[in-house]
């Protein structure tokens, strides 16, 4: 179990790290000052590379696995592969070191670097971003936008979600979960529609930014823009640990900390709906 000390240490020493797709991040913490990260691509060798890249992060840093208070991992979905290493490497380490173990969506943490990617970008800024600003750095801005992350899935699917920055808060939409990008297009321009109609008109979107995998997904997208009147735009954003990070942290001073036994990957599965409807597009029976 977890000790009483560490629970209560919420800006304490935090290791992040994420291998749900292609890029495998890591990223060490200490408060909202971001000591180290490391990032790679190379899915299908996420489990000879995870530990070695953690040993020599710490080692840059002069710490030792003993000196970490918790441990943040993003649970997915994403690769079925990649996301399973990340949690096990997690639950081994929290378990072993009696630290503070913190579940992450996966897609929450692309949502939140992507938005960050994208308003830096257009701001001209290429300078690194403090850990802890992301999501402070969105609530400032006088609009609401919406986040939609993306992990591709293949056959027209990817592992996607809906996350919501305004002035009033960070907050998730619609659960991650894998779905048919043309109906999922679709049910965006409609809750959309459905928002501006209702009683909270604040929380109509002003602006609709896709993040992360979109490259198959161009022709969909496309369709969407030509639907959707307001501001938008696409980032072709790669996971960063530090966003892991900090949501881990954040999850973290609100107590929201995982037994080690007990934590699961978020796999995630298509609805019976789509795929059947799935399997109609392909000429199945």
């Amino acid at each position: 179990m977890t000790s009483i000390t560490k629970m209560n240490a919420a800006d304490g020493m935090l290791l992040a790290v994420d291998t749900s797709s292609s890029a495998m991040s890591i990223a060490l913490t200490r408060g909202p000052e971001l000591l180290g990260e490391l990032n790679s691509k190379a899915e299908r060798n996420h489990s000879i590379h995870l530990l070695p890249a953690i040993r020599q992060l710490l080692s840059d840093a002069g710490l030792h696995p003993r000196d970490l208070d918790a441990f943040a991992v993003g649970v997915g979905p994403g690769s079925y592969t990649g996301v399973r290493i990340g949690v096990t490497v997690a639950k081994t380490f929290a378990w072993t070191h009696d630290m503070a173990l913190l579940g992450v969506s996966s897609l929450e943490a692309l949502a939140l670097g992507g938005g960050e990617a994208y308003f830096r970008e257009a701001a001209g800024d290429s300078g690194e971003a403090n850990v802890s600003s992301a999501e402070e750095a969105l609530g400032r801005r006088n609009e609401t936008v919406w986040f939609v992350p993306m992990f591709e899935a293949r056959r027209g699917q990817a592992f996607t979600a809906l996350y919501q920055a305004s002035p009033q808060s960070w907050s998730c939409l619609v659960q991650d979960g894998i779905r048919l990008m043309s109906s999922w297009t679709e049910e965006l321009l409609k809750r959309s529609a459905e928002t501006a109609s209702g009683e909270s008109a604040a929380a109509k979107p002003d602006r609709i930014v896709f993040v992360g995998e979109t490259g198959l997904h161009t022709e969909t997208l496309d369709r969407f823009f030509t639907a959707w009147a307001g501001p938008s735009g696409v980032v072709d954003h790669e996971m960063r640990a530090r966003h892991i990070a900090q949501i881990g942290r954040r999850h973290w001073r609100e107590g929201r900390i995982e037994q080690a036994h007990g934590l699961v990957p978020n796999y995630t599965q298509l609805t019976e709906a789509e795929v059947n409807l799935a399997k109609k597009s392909q000429g199945g029976p």
